[in-house]
């Protein structure tokens, strides 16, 4: 007999295997949902969480043992580890959350100042910028319970904005402009994505030697020259098959890959389906 697989975010068991999921976990003593989360190995996707009433405790009893307060945010990226509940002191712990899978060009704003043990933690200083961060997790679950065929591009861009503030509001690290090579770059794989684009061509447009820009691109957006690309790809992947009534061998030749089931593989590698299968989910 199939073990039945749990839909509610709030409980043990669930899968997280869609592409974002938004929600609001009110903790109080001794209710539903004061127990503990404890994942070792973390999950395949981002979590961004926002404290809004009460206090939560962080890898308890370690040295790294850390109290998050209204205002207080975490970000705990891919793979790492899950310890945290309700502080033993408060009598609840409400706090909103996103769980996503960024996009290639979120790099520069998941990189926060503070960091223990792989995840990163800010304080928003004013009420008026947590309500305007509080709103927007708001927005984000709102546009996830609407269910059109739009709703989770809408939820990331919403997203996107909650991560630019956080960056903004990241006082301990300076900010530092995106090198106008790379950028140009940027652009001309945006422009040129069916295309087969090799290192040689990308480092001629930098200006650069080989060597020398794989390097500097992977410094400056934190991940490799051909995982941005890949990944740029999935994302216009998913528009087209939102947004058009392409096949899915047609989305495949527009995005440059001669080889649907290849592009198929690529295509579930990153977001847990295969491209029919994300579509009829959306639909």
């Amino acid at each position: 007999m199939t073990e039945a697989i749990n839909l509610d975010p709030l409980m043990p068991g669930y899968p997280f295997n869609a592409h974002l999921v938004a929600g609001v976990t009110p903790i109080d003593q001794g209710g539903e949902l004061d127990f503990w989360i404890e994942r070792p190995s973390g999950l395949k996707g981002y979590i961004l969480n926002l404290t809004t009433s009460g206090s939560g405790l962080v890898f308890p009893g370690s040295k790294h043992e850390i109290r998050v307060n209204t205002g207080d945010m975490m970000l705990i990226p891919a793979g790492a580890c899950h310890d945290y509940g309700r502080h033993p002191e408060a009598p609840n712990w409400h706090h909103r959350w996103v769980y996503f899978r960024p996009r290639a060009t979120w790099s520069e704003w998941l990189n926060w100042a503070q960091v223990t043990r792989n995840v990163g933690f800010m304080t928003i200083e004013s009420r008026e910028r947590v309500q305007l961060i509080s709103q927007l997790f708001k927005d984000i679950d709102n546009s996830r319970k609407n269910g059109n065929m739009l709703s989770e591009e809408l939820g990331l861009n919403l997203l996107e904005q909650i991560l630019i503030r956080c960056r903004e509001f990241d006082q301990q690290r300076p900010q530092a402009p995106l090198d106008n090579r790379i950028h140009r770059v940027c652009q001309f794989i945006n422009d040129n994505l069916s295309k087969e684009l090799s290192i040689a061509e990308l480092s001629s447009v930098a200006c650069m030697s080989s060597s020398r820009f794989s390097h500097l691109f992977r410094k400056q957006l934190g991940i490799p020259i051909r995982q941005w690309i890949e990944d740029q790809r999935i994302s216009l992947a998913r528009q087209l098959l939102l947004t058009t009534d392409l096949a899915v061998s047609q989305v495949a030749q527009y995005l440059g890959y001669q080889d649907a089931l290849y592009f198929s593989r690529v295509f579930r590698k990153n977001l847990g389906l295969s491209p029919r299968e994300f579509r009829k989910s959306h639909q």
